[in-house]
């Protein structure tokens, strides 16, 4: 639920809206986003990119390397949460091995930090396998209908 993030410090990335979509998407849901920060893998890979003051633009949601570079760099910032959106769409992208070392690497960078993380999952019948596989590395699994 988007509006328990109301107020508080998230660092928010999303690899399947653009940052401009997401910010409507919470402006709508009456979400107080003055602490957020933004990781925008989509804006690149279909228009120019916006100016924006709270937001990072990464290639595309295929970039594992620098996805993880800037979230490694932000973590330090101490946000309450890291919202990730979505592990299906970084399959899309790229291959689910370098994705389930991606996840790995990136839980084990929030376990050293105060920061609560939440990964979106669509659940689909070629991704269950991720889903399983991410299930390693987290404290648990949600299902949302």
């Amino acid at each position: 639920n988007a509006k328990k993030l109301s107020g508080k410090s998230v660092c928010y990335v999303t690899l399947n809206k653009t940052y401009d979509s997401v910010k409507e998407m919470l402006k709508k849901s009456r979400v107080n986003t003055s602490n957020f920060i933004y990781i925008d893998a989509i804006s690149k890979t279909i228009k120019g990119v916006p100016e924006a003051d709270d937001c990072y633009f990464v290639a595309s949601p295929g970039a594992l390397t620098e996805i993880s570079l800037v979230i490694s760099k932000f973590l330090k910032h101490n946000f309450d949460y890291l919202v990730f959106d979505s592990l299906t769409n970084m399959i899309i992208y790229a291959k689910k091995a370098p994705v389930a070392k991606f996840l790995s690497s990136i839980v084990n960078k929030i376990k050293s930090t105060d920061t609560k993380a939440v990964f979106y999952v669509l659940k689909a019948g070629q991704d269950e396998s991720v889903i399983k596989q991410s299930g390693m590395f987290v404290d648990k699994i949600l299902e949302a209908d």
